[in-house]
């Protein structure tokens, strides 16, 4: 559909900004898509991680374990000084509008997805009737998805002293300025949402809080205050070096610091799904194009949950009310909200009069994989309207 001339046969995206470009639709092709590589430059400062291994998965083991210690000392072992990164990083994106070139030249606002851990970009746009991307199409609403680095089919650098969250964070601040300037893809937003899951939620809010000009709006899948079931999901992922993983050969490329989920599906199941209110069908192909994870990202992802203090605008935290890594199986447990002392606690600023804590049941933490994704989608993009985020100049 459209060749590489620059230009797609719908008049609107470009490939502005990209290299190895290429014209797509979305998986219900509700809309019309531009994927490619950028070159992200990036200065950030970064944590030197004191941490040799893993030499095989054994002391992998060890190193999970010992996070997870009681009282556990690992991270001041693990953590030393700081450094500084200046480099330019190949980032793969995909920015999609809706399929419809009336709407899609007169688009003014997108949103920002950004994806959590063991999964990659098509987490927004997995399979018919299960895409994100789609439901926001077919509401008029642009959406720009990304490879976090160290995943998927962007770059992946060292995974200890440079695949750090905190880095995750600048890296998304200069994706969302160029998009505003519409160097990527060419197309110009004047307003964009953050969307995200998961550790993509972290990301997001940590933006927020650094970058508060940055969104026009917030949305926080899989995301609460603590990770009260963290401990024990991560324990039950059976982690493994990336490059051992007899049913993931393409990942043999990388280096020891890149681990992922063990090749028994219960490593995905436990945490991430609740059973049986998913196609075990879609599951399988989740887990068998499961991502990476780094150790230098595990070791710093906590400093991103840091309140938003300056944020001001409306946020919405949504959460399936089984998810396992941030409610341990019930945001509700007990008479009291997770997910809404999340909200009260980083976002005390935020507009309380159009911002709201949503539980799903019958939803486990990959909410986008569940039957109930579309009530989910549906929450989300009903509140992004309520926000007053239109996406489009013509729509009042």
């Amino acid at each position: 559909m459209g060749s590489l001339t620059g230009i797609s046969s719908f008049g609107a995206l470009r490939t502005t900004g990209l290299a190895d470009a290429a014209f797509s639709h979305s998986a219900g092709r509700k809309a019309v898509c531009v994927t490619g590589l950028a070159d992200i430059p990036i200065v950030a400062n970064t944590t030197i991680v004191n941490y040799a291994g893993p030499a095989d998965n054994f002391e992998l083991t060890e190193f999970i374990t010992n996070l997870a210690r009681k009282d556990t000392s690992a991270f001041a072992t693990y953590i030393g000084g700081t450094s500084r990164v200046s480099e330019t990083f190949s980032i793969f994106t995909k920015l999609c509008v809706p399929n419809d070139a009336a709407r899609a030249i007169t688009l003014s606002s997108i949103q920002f997805l950004t994806h959590g851990g063991t999964t990659d970009y098509r987490y927004w746009d997995f399979a018919a009737g299960y895409s994100y991307v789609d439901a926001a199409a077919e509401q008029g609403f642009a959406t720009f998805s990304y490879d976090r680095l160290g995943t998927g089919k962007s770059e992946h650098p060292d995974p200890k002293q440079v695949v750090q969250a905190p880095l995750q964070v600048e890296l998304a601040h200069v994706l969302i300025q160029k998009i505003k300037s519409g160097s990527l893809g060419g197309i110009r937003f004047a307003s964009i949402v953050g969307v995200g899951h998961s550790l993509g939620s972290a990301v997001t809010q940590s933006i927020a809080s650094k970058y508060p000009d940055d969104f026009s709006a917030l949305v926080l899948t899989g995301h609460s205050q603590g990770s009260e079931g963290g401990t024990t999901g991560f324990a039950a992922a059976a982690q493994q070096i990336a490059n051992t993983l007899p049913d993931r050969p393409e990942l043999k490329r990388l280096p020891n610091g890149y681990f992922s989920l063990g090749p028994a599906p219960q490593t995905l199941q436990f945490a991430f799904f609740y059973h049986p209110f998913f196609n075990t069908t879609l599951f399988t192909q989740e887990f068998n194009t499961r991502q990476t994870n780094a150790i230098g990202e595990t070791l710093t992802l906590g400093s991103l949950y840091v309140p938003a203090t300056a944020y001001t605008k409306p946020v919405q935290i949504l959460n399936g009310l089984q998810d396992y890594f941030y409610c341990q199986g019930d945001c509700l447990a007990g008479g009291s909200d997770t997910t809404l002392a999340a909200l009260n606690a980083l976002f005390p600023n935020r507009d309380q009069s159009k911002s709201e804590a949503v539980n799903i049941p019958d939803l486990g933490h990959n909410i986008n994989l569940h039957f109930k994704r579309t009530e989910a989608f549906q929450k989300t993009l009903s509140f992004i309207s309520n926000a007053a985020v239109k996406p489009r100049t013509d729509s009042g």
